[in-house]
């Protein structure tokens, strides 16, 4: 199908840009000027509109391949030339160029003549020719400078008259009306004699008469001449301004660009969301993303630099170069960006869907190449390759299209560069990483996310990857309408999306990149230039090369498996935290099953505690229990409160060891005994930086008395007739593990019915507000004054406090808090 759909059917590029521009050298002199004062902007073009009217007028169908064999002219190459170093600003296009700062623009045919020369009329003309007579000009000019034998032609008959020229002394023929600067151009035509074929219908040449200043050995002298403001040799239905475009194209490019940009903010928002959300969680392989971004960046980054080194650069000016280096970085580095970050998306993504091929990923990523995993997913790349490029074709041929080739913003760009070789595997790898990554596998990847069933998921990715491919990250273009393009890469976008489902991201990116380069070589293939057409045959052996590395580690290289699973470094971070995390449950469950459930029950007494942690476990604790008697009837109750310095996990531990002490001794000892008792091992079981504050609490049932010892805890409270005071106990009052021996004293006080007594840690008096004050000791007692304690209970009194210190600090604690309410 290709003489039909491609626009290099059987008309390759035969001359190089090289032999372009020494060719315009050469002929320079020979229209009256020199191209060293000159730079050469060449590039290439498709005179895509001109080949649809060839294809619609016609009589009967005919092939693209036909068009290149009768060296009609629907491809050409565009030079222009103009003054270096003048332009200050970024150049998008040759055609801005030339009406900004372009002197002349000639085109060449694909066999390297002249068919259209074009003066800006805004500048100096540089072309002057003199000679004879205006037609002996004219015939030197068509026929031996430009190569076009006019005894083929037949000369048509003009509104001026060769006669009217005189003669002037020494001067040459000169036109009369050439005396008036102002006069009209001079036309000329030549149309093709019956009977003539493989030459361009007609010729049309304006002259534009010039008097000029030239200087010869150093003395003044006026010459008279003509200069070319015009050439073309044209055929049926040719254009002879290729640079006009009817209303309906500019109609549609509007609609493709509002579609463009439209695609690219929807895709962009997406991955740019998705992926900084995924750099705050914590789910990214910097070393991955990082290469990837360096190597986007640089890819499209070097791709630029050199396209404008030789085509723009020699025109712009330091301000200008300074712009374009600007630029090109920007966008390289928002480029890299977004690539980077559709590839941290996807790889989140894909690790939670547990997707195909991700296992053959990270062995590359580790540097295992000789995979057999990975010389499958290669061969199956090439063949879904094979199979979009045979899609694309059919559907081009059914839509009747062809393709032209559209490797960047700038149109067929390629030809410019020296180094094609290079940039064209530039251009192909960063399009297949921005394409099957950010537009297939990620689009793919987070519909899956979103729908539950899997082909609900597939159908919605087939047509938004089919959008995007159609705006964005496409080397080849054609000269359908956008809605035809949307079917064109609809269909591709089925093959890929079902690639991606049953295969995997690396078979999808082999598919697109052996897909782009076999149509991006096509210009080459077969030329007559061998500077041109060793860029066909090399890329061709570099695309069997996937093939054929991938056949060979298919057969001979290891299995996936053996590499081992790879867990990344940030899944292993989530992993131990939730490790932790359930040690930390497990801890806080523990700890708080130390403590008792449920206060005990017996007459005249009405008892309430209660620990919050700051964190999930803390270094407080509190305990209190009923002894009996031998006919097990309560004879007093036990109270103790501890707090340990630290927090968290270093304080918790300290506390429960200090709570087993406790235990062993509290339910029968008096409180000093049972702090003087436990010291010694507190002090040799743990951290010297390490110490242990404990208020216990004895009350006897039978005699009212409460036995009170302290070592070095917050001083416990007696509320008696409405007033709340703090109880002092003798010392020493070191807390535990401080010094081996401590003989810890107590004091006795007699209750009476009505009194609250209350045991509670520093977490109370030290609550700190959002202003950054504190609760303070000397409130403590004053917040009990406040409390209704001979109405309310002990636990209704233990929850007043706490409300009143949650919302004191906001609930924002900042050490942990315990309580113990006493009502006799």
């Amino acid at each position: 199908m290709r003489p039909h759909i491609e626009f290099y059917a059987s008309g390759p590029i035969q001359n190089s840009k090289e032999a372009t521009e020494e060719y315009i050298h050469e002929i320079a002199p020979s229209l009256g000027f020199s191209t060293d004062s000159l730079a050469l902007l060449t590039m290439r073009k498709q005179h895509q509109e001109y080949t649809k009217t060839l294809r619609d007028t016609m009589a009967e169908e005919v092939r693209l391949a036909e068009l290149n064999k009768y060296d009609l002219h629907i491809q050409s190459w565009q030079v222009i030339l103009g003054i270096p170093g003048r332009s200050d600003e970024m150049l998008a296009s040759s055609d801005q160029f030339f009406n900004n700062e372009g002197r002349l623009m000639l085109h060449l045919s694909n066999d390297g003549k002249i068919i259209r020369v074009k003066a800006n009329p805004e500048f100096t003309n540089p072309t002057f020719l003199q000679g004879d007579s205006l037609l002996a000009i004219a015939d030197q000019l068509v026929d031996s400078v430009l190569g076009y034998d006019l005894n083929r032609y037949s000369f048509m008959e003009q509104a001026f008259d060769d006669t009217s020229l005189n003669y002037a002394e020494n001067q040459g023929m000169v036109p009369a009306t050439v005396q008036n600067q102002n006069s009209s151009d001079l036309e000329l035509f030549w149309k093709r004699k019956p009977g003539v074929s493989g030459t361009p219908q007609e010729l049309r040449l304006t002259l534009k008469p010039v008097v000029r200043e030239a200087s010869v050995d150093g003395i003044l002298r006026t010459e008279f001449g003509f200069s070319i403001d015009s050439f073309a040799a044209v055929d049926e239905f040719e254009s002879v301004d290729w640079s006009s475009s009817n209303s309906d194209g500019a109609e549609q490019d509007l609609t493709f660009s509002y579609l463009l940009f439209g695609s690219l903010f929807v895709l962009a928002a997406f991955i740019f969301s998705i992926g900084t959300r995924n750099i705050f969680k914590g789910k990214v392989e910097w070393r991955r993303a990082l290469f990837v971004f360096v190597a986007i960046t640089l890819s499209i980054y070097v791709w630029r630099a050199v396209f404008y080194m030789y085509s723009f650069n020699p025109f712009l000016n330091s301000a200008g170069l300074f712009t374009v280096f600007i630029n090109n970085l920007l966008f390289s580095v928002v480029v890299g960006l977004y690539a980077s970050l559709a590839y941290i998306s996807w790889e989140a993504l894909a690790r939670s869907q547990h997707q195909r091929q991700l296992s053959v990923v990270d062995a590359l990523w580790q540097r295992y190449f000789f995979v057999s995993e990975t010389g499958s997913g290669l061969v199956h790349g090439v063949a879904f390759g094979g199979i979009l490029i045979g899609i694309m074709s059919s559907l081009v041929y059914l839509t009747g299209t062809f393709l032209v080739q559209a490797d960047s913003q700038f149109g067929f760009s390629e030809p410019t560069i020296p180094y094609r070789l290079l940039t064209i595997n530039l251009s192909a790898a960063t399009t297949t990483m921005l394409v099957g990554i950010a537009q297939i596998a990620f689009v793919y990847s987070i519909l899956k996310h979103w729908l539950k069933k899997e082909w609900q998921a597939g159908l919605m990715a087939i047509i938004l990857s089919g959008i995007f491919i159609t705006v964005l990250g496409r080397l080849i273009g054609t000269s359908g309408t956008l809605y035809e393009d949307l079917i064109l890469y609809l269909g591709l976008a089925t093959v890929l999306i079902y690639a991606m489902m049953e295969f995997g991201v690396l078979t999808v990116c082999t598919a697109w990149w052996t897909f782009s380069v076999f149509f991006m070589v096509q210009p080459y293939w077969q030329s007559q230039a061998i500077e041109v057409a060793y860029v066909g045959w090399a890329q061709f052996v570099l695309m069997s090369l996937p093939l054929i590395y991938g056949f060979i580690s298919y057969k001979y290289g290891i299995p996936v498996s053996e590499v081992g699973e790879y867990i990344p470094e940030y899944e292993e971070r989530i992993a131990q935290h939730l490790r932790v995390e359930k040690e930390i449950e497990i801890a806080r469950e523990s700890q708080f099953k130390l403590m008792p459930l449920q206060p005990p029950k017996a007459d005249g007494i009405d008892v309430y505690g209660f620990f919050m942690p700051s964190f999930e476990v803390g270094g407080d604790y509190f305990d209190y229990l009923l002894s009996e008697d031998e006919n097990e009837n309560p004879v007093a109750l036990t109270m103790s409160v501890v707090d340990v310095s630290g927090k968290a996990m270093q304080a918790a531990m300290p506390a429960v060891f200090t709570s087993g002490l406790l235990l062993s001794r509290m339910k029968h000892d008096c409180p000093d005994e049972v702090l003087s008792e436990i010291s010694e091992p507190i002090f040799y079981r743990t951290d010297k930086r390490t110490f242990i504050t404990c208020a216990l609490a004895r009350y006897d049932l039978r005699t009212q008395q409460m036995a009170i010892a302290n070592a070095g805890h917050c001083r416990p409270i007696l509320k008696r007739n409405g007033i709340a005071e703090y109880i002092h106990t003798p010392k020493p009052s070191f807390p535990l593990g401080m010094k081996k021996d401590v003989k810890y004293e107590r004091e006795v006080i007699a209750m009476k019915k009505g009194d609250f007594f209350l045991l509670y840690s520093d977490g109370l008096p030290e609550a700190v507000n959002p202003k950054g004050e504190r609760f303070g000791f000397e409130k403590v007692p004053r917040l009990i004054e406040s409390i209704d304690t001979e109405n309310l209970s002990a636990q209704e009194i233990a929850q007043e406090i706490k409300r009143t210190v949650q919302k004191f600090s906001n609930y924002q604690l900042a050490d942990d808090t315990t309580i113990i309410c006493l009502k006799i």
